[in-house]
């Protein structure tokens, strides 16, 4: 406000200075026009002042645009930048809440790999279990026949070799991946010839053992 207030004051003053000695020269021109100069002088002085009201009057409203103008593009800054911060904030979060949920993805799938592989275990010591109690019954019920016997002893080794290489197997499931993959392969193919071979002595076993 006081940059357009004092080059105005300047500028009044210098105007009522001149206005005085344009004043002084009617006035020493000779006292029959005194009047008729006087108030033309006041006419002038009066007009002037107005157009200088009206110019700081201007130069104040332009002044108060300017203002308002400035405080509504700090406020749509303050606003856009709230929405960035807001935006920001809603991204990081969705994708905290996608990163835990591959976590749980992958911890679930995990848990359902050992328990299958628990179950696989179970299922197959049942199933020696059993071949142990028929071997036992068999060496029990009729200790004569030797070469039964062998065939179960051999059975009986197979069965061993098939746990430890199940055991083995089992071990794997400790080490998986970010997705539940198994870092080692299982090696499916050597269970099941062992398994075969297991299965075959059995088999033999129990023919002999019927003669």
């Amino acid at each position: 406000m006081k940059r357009f207030a004092n080059p105005s004051r300047f500028a009044h003053v210098a105007q009522r200075v001149s206005l005085g000695l344009a004043v002084l020269v009617l006035v020493s021109c000779g006292s029959a026009n005194q009047q008729p100069v006087v108030d033309q002088a006041n006419t002038i002085e009066m007009q002037r002042a107005a157009e200088q009201a009206a110019a700081t009057r201007a130069a104040e409203e332009r002044a108060r645009i300017a203002r308002v103008e400035a405080e509504r593009e700090r406020q749509e800054l303050a606003a856009r930048e709230e929405a960035a911060r807001v935006a920001q904030q809603q991204a990081q979060e969705e994708a905290q809440r996608e990163t835990l949920r591959l976590e749980a993805a992958r911890v679930a799938a995990a848990e359902q790999a050992r328990r299958a592989a628990v179950a696989r275990e179970q299922t197959q010591l049942a199933r020696i279990a059993e071949l142990e109690a028929q071997i036992e019954q068999v060496r029990t019920s009729n200790a004569a026949i030797a070469s039964a016997n062998s065939k179960f002893e051999e059975a009986i080794a197979a069965a061993q070799a098939l746990l430890d290489a199940l055991n083995a197997e089992q071990q794997k499931y400790a080490n998986t991946a970010a997705d539940g993959e198994l870092l080692v392969p299982l090696d499916k193919a050597r269970i099941a010839e062992l398994e075969s071979h297991k299965d075959s002595l059995k088999r033999e076993a129990q023919a002999l053992n019927q003669q």
